[in-house]
């Protein structure tokens, strides 16, 4: 060892104690960023916070990643709100626009910071490739939600719930569908009974189209409605626990029948297959020439009539009322 090295490194570490003692304001401006820069988040939209925000790449090729959690209850259709913004966020902070954006959305600040792609409830993303942003919300829809949907179903068809592929993050505003039947005094109608988790659907048996009873009231016609209503309701509300069908014909009760969840699934709910399994099979017959149509849809009412009647006798009475104005098909 040369003479006077061991002299200097004694003071180099002495310097270096020194420096480590200093007041942490000496180091101001030091040490990573904290997470993270929020946007502004306009009035009416879910609010969230960002937690994670990372970006890679060259200034004309940036991508950009973001998670972000909930910091308030929220609906399924309010989480295109956050989307939105995050997604104009990633794309407008910066003078060159990213070639990728991705962000992530979960139902808290805590899940967010976790991350993971199985626990997020919703995400945006527009790849280079991409002409605008795609959005993916599994987001469940709450009870209420979810009977409003299966009534629409059942009522005016399934079109009206369909997603518009070319709009999956629904910047478009969505335009008021008018009810058919907005302006007619007799409608069907829905109340829910959220303490016993149920639904009662009120039905007038009218003509199609017309603010007007059916000009005859048969009790297959009937019992179809309630048994469509009711595998719709039990088939697309998770928690559903109880659905009551009242048939009305000319402002009088005609079909008032009370079901619930275990007697859907242990009676029920194979009553419409079956019933649709039979009527395949009659419009075969009539295929091949072993039937008239005639002889073949009297046997297929028959069939309905029978069917329909061995279910009903599997609930208690007091759930059943027929009224005796209907005739079962003999």
């Amino acid at each position: 060892m040369k003479p006077g090295m061991h002299g200097k490194s004694a003071f180099s570490a002495a310097v270096l104690g020194a420096m480590l003692l200093l007041p942490s304001c000496e180091r101001k401006g030091e040490g990573p960023k904290p997470c993270c820069d929020q946007p502004d988040i306009p009035a009416g939209v879910a609010k969230f916070k960002i937690v994670a925000d990372d970006v890679s790449g060259p200034g004309d090729g940036l991508k950009v990643m973001l998670r972000a959690g909930l910091t308030q209850p929220a609906k399924r259709d309010q989480i295109y709100g956050p989307l939105k913004v995050l997604y104009a966020y990633a794309m407008k902070r910066t003078p060159l626009e990213p070639i990728h954006v991705e962000a992530w959305l979960y139902v808290n600040e805590s899940a967010a910071q976790e991350g993971g792609e199985a626990s997020a409830i919703a995400k945006v993303i527009r790849e280079q490739k991409d002409q605008a942003p795609r959005c993916e919300n599994r987001f469940k829809y709450d009870f209420p939600e979810q009977v409003e949907r299966a009534y629409i179903w059942s009522t005016r068809g399934e079109q009206e719930l369909q997603e518009d592929l070319n709009d999956t993050c629904h910047i478009a505003e969505k335009k008021k569908v008018v009810r058919y039947d907005e302006k007619f005094t007799h409608k069907t109608t829905y109340a829910l009974d959220p303490a016993r988790a149920g639904v009662e659907i009120t039905y007038p048996y009218l003509e199609m189209g017309k603010d007007e009873y059916v000009a005859e009231l048969k009790l297959n016609s009937a019992l179809g409605t309630w048994a469509e209503f009711m595998t719709s309701m039990f088939s697309k509300v998770d928690g559903l626990k109880e659905m009551a069908f009242n048939g009305v014909y000319k402002d009088e009760p005609a079909v008032k029948i009370r079901v619930t969840r275990d007697q859907f699934e242990n009676i029920l709910a194979r009553l419409q297959e079956q019933i649709a399994s039979h009527a395949a099979f009659t419009f075969q017959v009539i295929g091949m020439g072993k039937k008239t149509s005639e002889a073949a849809e009297k046997e297929q009412e028959k069939f309905k009539s029978k069917s329909y009647k061995a279910a009903l006798e599997k609930l208690p009475k007091e759930q059943v009322s027929i009224s005796p104005k209907l005739k079962w098909v003999k």
